[in-house]
């Protein structure tokens, strides 16, 4: 089912023409509980990927404080679903025992350093998600990231990012059981999700807004009692593209790229779809539903903020750099 967001309660543009040469164009995922394959565009869903190809792990140094064996936070949330599920034998699984031996589990690879497998985190098609860049050499974009914290990197106490572009043309037999990571942080372990691709039109935050623009549009707010950010510039949760994520715990600074280029937003990983103060993008088909579909991911970013990766536009080859805000 196509996902749509409601008109937004004012037309910005019209209250504010200087805002349309700073429009751009953001992708909201939609992503929702089901069973993608290979083949679909998917949060934490099974990626096309190609047998011969080693799959990544992370070599980092990790802080083990929050982690808890893999299975066991996979098991769990099959549980939640389904409380009444059985084993391969008919019995009821016995969530008791499944908790004592995965943290036994646990307590035997907590001291563990060998390079851990990474997790799918999003499968990206480029028939599915418009704007996505490099379109004239990529149909496939794959992120992945390690589920644990990790304590002496640029954006420390998050889960680091790895990206794959690739042509689908050039991929022949498929992996299909990739290996999976000893323990994770529960929080960094995204619900398997199909996505409803849906086109947005996003503006900048009021901080980044040249000082003109930025007064009028704080005067119309105090006068009004409206809410530009929350309500006409950035969409809430998972997206690609666009201006990315608030910044909300920081003032904002440039991105740039090793080359120096000003890197761009490519993906939004955030915690929960709306809140409170967005609620107004919860889409029109799914009205009434309160906050049942707020959270489906149940990925929490720090204090409950949001993880914004970037890329340059110079190069798939340069380094991408992330921030939490």
């Amino acid at each position: 089912m196509a996902l749509t967001t409601p008109p937004r309660p004012h037309d910005i543009l019209e209250l504010f023409p200087a805002l349309t040469g700073l429009a751009r164009p953001a992708v909201r995922l939609h992503p929702r509980p089901g069973r993608p394959g290979v083949h679909d565009s998917s949060v934490a869903g099974p990626l096309l990927w190609p047998e011969e190809e080693p799959w990544p792990v992370c070599a980092l140094e990790h802080e083990d404080v929050s982690d808890e064996a893999f299975d066991h936070i996979v098991a769990l949330r099959d549980h939640v679903q389904d409380p009444d599920r059985c084993t391969a034998h008919g019995e009821r699984v016995d969530m008791g025992a499944e908790h004592r031996r995965m943290h036994e589990r646990r307590l035997e690879h907590a001291s563990d350093n060998a390079p851990q497998p990474l997790i799918p985190v999003a499968q990206l098609y480029y028939k599915d998600v418009p704007g996505l860049p490099f379109a004239d050499r990529y149909e496939l974009l794959q992120i992945l990231w390690c589920p644990r914290d990790h304590p002496d990197t640029e954006t420390p106490y998050n889960p680091e990012f790895q990206l794959r572009w690739r042509r689908t043309s050039e991929i022949n037999g498929l992996l299909l059981d990739p290996p999976r990571p000893a323990v994770a942080s529960s929080s960094y372990v995204p619900n398997t999700c199909v996505v409803q691709p849906e086109t947005v039109t996003e503006y900048p935050q009021t901080l980044l807004l040249p000082e003109p623009l930025r007064k009028s549009i704080s005067i119309w707010e105090e006068r009004t009692g409206n809410a530009y950010t929350w309500d006409a510039a950035l969409a809430p949760g998972w997206k690609t593209m666009g201006h990315g994520g608030y910044w909300g715990i920081y003032d904002p600074f440039p991105m740039l790229c090793e080359c120096g280029t000003e890197q761009l937003p490519l993906f939004t990983a955030a915690s929960g779809e709306f809140d409170g103060g967005t609620q107004s993008w919860q889409p029109i088909e799914e009205a009434g539903t309160g906050w049942a579909l707020a959270d489906p991911v149940e990925v929490v970013i720090g204090r409950g903020y949001t993880l914004q990766l970037y890329y340059c536009p110079e190069s798939e080859q340069h380094a991408n750099r992330a921030v939490m805000f």
